[in-house]
């Protein structure tokens, strides 16, 4: 493509019979017509226009892998433009400029994959069609661009699922071997496990100097050491910051319920000793309690008055006699007040218990 690129083809000597007396000298370039001027365009710029079409047409059509094609940015011409391309001087490696008429603030840039398309047709990946909003069928202008190489380029992922993926900077360099330039604001697409990752183009630089006023800002990749910095997905969302922990105020305290917490208790002395002398000329406590939840004091259960005598209120009779029936036979004198048991102490009408 380079000798293509650079040689003229040969013309007949001065001498010959077809030399007419305006033909130009061998050595300069071939006349070319006022239609071919028109569509080739200054001398080394390739400019036309197409009909563009998805490359899954094409891949259906051939029974070809459709992922092959629409994951790059490689587009599909038709053999004519090979053969206009062919008598241009134009720049290595091939790169086009692809403009939409009806929407002419996006443009991208792009490489050429093959020459096998119909003519006046153009195949391009849906995501390009997609970024120059345009639809199967509709105009598209392109001619050719040269642009340098880049050496740093921002990229920003459109959902937080690329980040997920155990090693996103190997996965996108092995990607990126199927692009030829990366323009600035354009968002293409890769296939990675079977599922689809758009990433958008934020900041490119080229190698050498800036670009100039109102110059594309695009870079070729091909064969060149490119920088790649990540920015933030776009629909990735901070999670809230939580808050430090603070010391509750005061007024939320349970104690500020307490009375001893108030201030008409005032502040408490310590100055005094708790000895069992300072403290048995102490008055007994009348006031009353509470609970610390607050909840009211519940009254002693009232226990009846204990009795006097061990042996309760009834008579207690001594010397009963009780027969094998069960029943009393005889005897039995009741206790009268003031007596006790045992010791030889009288009970009643002068006898005597135990010892005596």
């Amino acid at each position: 493509w380079r000798q293509a690129s650079l040689r003229w083809p040969s013309f007949p000597s001065a001498g010959s019979a077809c030399q007419t007396s305006t033909s130009r000298p061998p050595s300069g370039p071939p006349p070319h017509t006022a239609l071919q001027l028109h569509m080739w365009g200054r001398r080394g710029v390739f400019a036309d226009s197409f009909r563009c079409h998805s490359v899954s047409l094409l891949a259906a059509e051939q029974h070809r892998d459709g992922n092959e094609l629409e994951y790059s940015d490689k587009i599909i011409l038709p053999p004519s433009s090979l053969e206009k391309l062919a008598h241009l001087e134009v720049t290595y490696p091939m790169m086009f400029e692809l403009a939409n008429p009806r929407y002419v603030a996006r443009r991208l840039h792009c490489g050429v994959l093959e020459f096998i398309a119909q003519e006046g047709m153009v195949y391009l990946p849906y995501w390009m069609m997609e970024n120059m909003h345009l639809n199967e069928g509709d105009i598209v202008h392109l001619k050719s661009a040269s642009i340098p190489k880049g050496r740093f380029v921002k990229l920003q992922p459109q959902t937080t699922d690329f980040i997920k993926i155990s090693n996103p900077k190997a996965v996108l360099e092995s990607s990126l071997r199927k692009f030829s330039a990366l323009t600035k604001g354009e968002t293409f697409r890769i296939l990675y496990n079977k599922k689809k990752y758009d990433i958008g183009v934020v900041e490119v630089k080229p190698e050498g100097p800036a670009f100039a006023p109102n110059a594309p800002q695009a870079v070729c990749i091909i064969e060149a050491d490119v920088e790649v910095d990540f920015e933030a997905p776009a629909d990735y969302v901070e999670p809230p910051k939580q808050p430090s922990p603070v010391a509750s105020p005061l007024s939320t305290s349970p104690l500020t319920k307490s009375p001893l917490a108030g201030p008409s208790m005032g502040a408490p002395i310590l100055d005094g000793d708790s000895s069992d002398e300072e403290m048995s000329d102490a008055k007994p406590f009348e006031g009353s309690g509470f609970r610390l939840d607050g909840k009211p004091i519940k009254a002693p259960k009232s226990s009846p008055p204990p009795s006097t005598s061990m042996l309760g209120n009834g008579a207690v009779k001594v010397g009963v006699r009780i027969g094998g029936d069960g029943s009393v036979l005889g005897g039995g004198f009741p206790a009268s007040g003031g007596q006790t048991l045992g010791g030889g102490q009288t009970l009643g009408g002068g006898q005597t218990l135990g010892g005596g």
